[in-house]
């Protein structure tokens, strides 16, 4: 195999694959990248840890001039190319599966493994269900969401994030018992195809990651057990966590007696102020709801108390209950909209917070005294 490719094109494909690739591997092979180098002039990287993959594809500033694929360390190939200047980089591969890579500054000896050790990376089946949205939206909403996922692994079901495909709607939803966030987005497909998958949560990290800014249409593909993404320029393979996801529909409160609109700007400000006094054990911010204003307060017997008023919009009854503040950031800073709407019954119930898009997140009160 040999081929020719731009430093800096390489690094960003490298890049791309690179945060897959365990550091303490199970297995040798899988601290390698199968490369692939294409008759017709690109080049594809696979990387994979045994439960996600990714393969990347580069079809510019590449000159094959002769086709193969090998296996070569990712992390090596990565200081490789940091360390060169811009330019071209020349790779060699002989049937020993050793590449002889020459940058514009150094030469390198890299030992390879072959190909054929390399895990198989299964394709969706044709009975896959596929469903089409924009990559964008798909991230945005991972934004509004993941953050809610538990991380106790021995309730491993709400560690992941659930993708509930049905209604003519994607719903995402991830809870961790104590709060719980939903988003949704219409999307078009056949009845027949509603389903659930669950996402772990590193597939959560690596899409976050993976689709960054970008834009335009992204194919997700379900079955059992797997689910595969396709961008086009990158394909992303990850297993799905088994089981029935908690019915978080009985969580969700149906109805509310008062509702307080308030700046969210003004309240992460707030919250931010008060939540320095929050005692470390018990972090905690009373929160008082009263007409046309919201008091916060924190206490902490060692270190003092804090108290702060922002303006609300509200003219009902006094209401008071009392949040982790980490929480109400979490969702907050997750969200774009100026302004938020928190639904409440009774202090001790569960609150719900809403946007100006179809989104939720319910909070429940914390039982103890600020």
């Amino acid at each position: 195999m040999k081929f020719t490719v731009i430093r800096s094109r390489f690094l960003e494909l490298l890049s791309s694959v690179q945060s897959v690739v365990p550091s303490k591997p199970a297995l040798q092979i899988i601290s390698n990248a199968m490369v692939e180098a294409h008759e017709e002039g690109s080049l594809t990287l696979t990387a994979t840890d045994l439960d996600v993959s990714v393969r990347a594809t580069l079809a510019t500033d590449v000159k094959v001039d002769e086709p193969g694929s090998t296996t070569l360390p990712v992390r090596k190939l990565v200081e490789m190319l940091r360390m060169a200047p811009e330019g071209e980089v020349h790779f060699d591969v002989g049937d020993d599966d050793v590449a002889r890579v020459v940058t514009p500054a150094a030469k390198y000896r890299v030992i390879g493994l072959d190909v054929h050790e390399f895990p198989i990376i299964k394709e969706p089946s044709e009975d896959a269900r596929c469903f089409t949205i924009d990559r964008a939206v798909f991230r945005e909403m991972l934004r509004k969401t993941s953050y809610a996922a538990g991380t106790d692994e021995t309730r491993r079901i709400l560690t992941g994030v659930l993708l509930q495909f049905a209604d003519a709607k994607l719903t995402m939803v991830a809870t961790d018992g104590k709060r719980l966030a939903l988003v949704e987005q219409e999307l078009e497909f056949p009845p027949e195809s509603a389903c659930e998958m669950i996402l772990p949560p590193k597939a959560v990290a690596e899409l976050m990651r993976l689709l960054g800014n970008g834009e335009g249409p992204m194919r997700i593909y379900g079955q059992t057990g797997q689910v595969m993404f396709d961008c086009g320029a990158f394909r992303f393979y990850s297993k799905l966590i088994e089981g029935v996801y908690a019915k978080y529909q009985s969580v969700i409160p149906t109805a509310c007696d008062e509702r307080v609109t308030v700046s969210r700007d003004e309240l992460i400000a707030s919250i931010q102020r008060v939540a320095i006094m929050s005692n470390d054990k018990a972090h905690a911010v009373r929160m008082a709801f009263a007409e046309g204003a919201l008091t916060l307060s924190a206490s902490n017997t060692e270190a003092g108390e804090a108290s702060d008023v922002i303006p609300i919009k509200y003219s009902g009854r006094a209401l008071t209950a009392t949040y982790n503040p980490s929480y109400v950031m979490d969702c907050l800073r997750n969200l774009d909209t100026e302004e938020v709407t928190f639904e409440l019954s009774e202090g001790h119930a569960p609150a719900v917070i809403k946007c100006g898009i179809p989104f939720l997140y319910v909070i429940m009160p914390l039982r103890i005294p600020v």
